[in-house]
C-alpha cells in the first residue's frame, strides 16, 4: 500500500534497478511487506528549482501508517542522492499519510 513517486529532471538509465530499489527502501523504512509497495518514476522532467534548472527531485511517499517523516527524510534524501547524484538540497520530499478507508485494492478499502 505505500506509495512512492519519483520525478526528477534527470534521465534515469536503469530505470528497472532504479525502481527495484526504490521499492526494497520504501518496504524497510515502512515496514510493509515490499509486494504492497508500488513505485512510480517520472524522469527526465522539466523543473526548476531554486532560481535554476539544475537536476532535481520531488518525491511523494504515500502510506497507510507507518510514516515517520522526520526519520525517513534523511535516508530518503541520501538513497536519492547515492542512486541518482542529485544532492539533498535539491529534493523536496512530501509525506502523506492515507486514511485506510481511502485506499483500495483488489476492489476493496483497506479500511
Amino acid at each position: 500500500m505505500p506509495l512512492l513517486t519519483v520525478s526528477t529532471s534527470i534521465e534515469i538509465n536503469e530505470k528497472k534497478l532504479f525502481l527495484k530499489n526504490c521499492s526494497q527502501l520504501v518496504s524497510k523504512l515502512t515496514n510493509k511487506p515490499e509486494q504492497y509497495v508500488m513505485v512510480r518514476l517520472f524522469d527526465q522532467t522539466p523543473m526548476y528549482f531554486n532560481m535554476d534548472h539544475s537536476p532535481s527531485c520531488f518525491i511523494d511517499l504515500k502510506s497507510i501508517g507507518s510514516l515517520n517523516p522526520p526519520e525517513m527524510s534523511k535516508e530518503i534524501s541520501t538513497f536519492i542522492s547515492n542512486q541518482i547524484g542529485i544532492p539533498a538540497k535539491s529534493v523536496y520530499i512530501c509525506f502523506e499519510d492515507i486514511n485506510a478507508s481511502n485506499w483500495s485494492w483488489n476492489g476493496k478499502t483497506f479500511g
